[in-house]
């Protein structure tokens, strides 16, 4: 019976420490760096936002949405060359593979910012969410438009 209990014991020990140590390692998995939101056009309530996220870990994260309070709508967005004409389109997720890093520039990939709740103040947190169910909160800065 002794070593019955210490048996038990032992494995609610590890089923308490394992799922800890995996959010720690899958936290760690996507890094984000360069975070930042343009300064809004005075008098408009939308604007955009840049970062690269670089995916450490040995399988694809896919991004599937992005929220903050202080922004009514975020959604994921790339440009396109349609016919000499570039034009922006709503990408319904994005994929960052393995071992990978993916830029969010100008001109490029990047998150469209609506119905912003204006002034801005730093820091501008942001919540990344994945397929996965996983959500990542960054911090972003904010730029001027000069």
């Amino acid at each position: 019976m002794r070593n019955l209990a210490s048996a038990f014991l032992l494995l609610l020990g590890l089923n308490i420490t394992q799922p800890v140590v995996a959010e720690e390692e899958q936290a760690e998995a996507l890094k984000v760096s360069g975070a930042y939101v343009r300064e809004p056009i005075p008098g408009r309530y939308m604007s955009a936002a840049f970062m690269t996220l670089s995916n450490t870990s040995a399988t694809d994260k896919t991004l599937v949405s992005v929220s903050a309070d202080w922004a009514g709508i975020i959604e994921i967005h790339t440009h396109i060359h349609d016919n000499g004409v570039m034009r922006m389109r709503q990408l319904e997720s994005l994929t960052i593979p393995a071992g990978e890093t993916v830029s969010l520039q100008p001109g490029g990939l990047h998150l469209m910012l609506f119905k912003l709740q204006l002034p801005l103040t730093e820091p501008l947190p942001l919540t990344l969410c994945f397929d996965d169910g996983e959500c990542q909160t960054a911090s972003a800065g904010l730029r001027s438009l000069q």
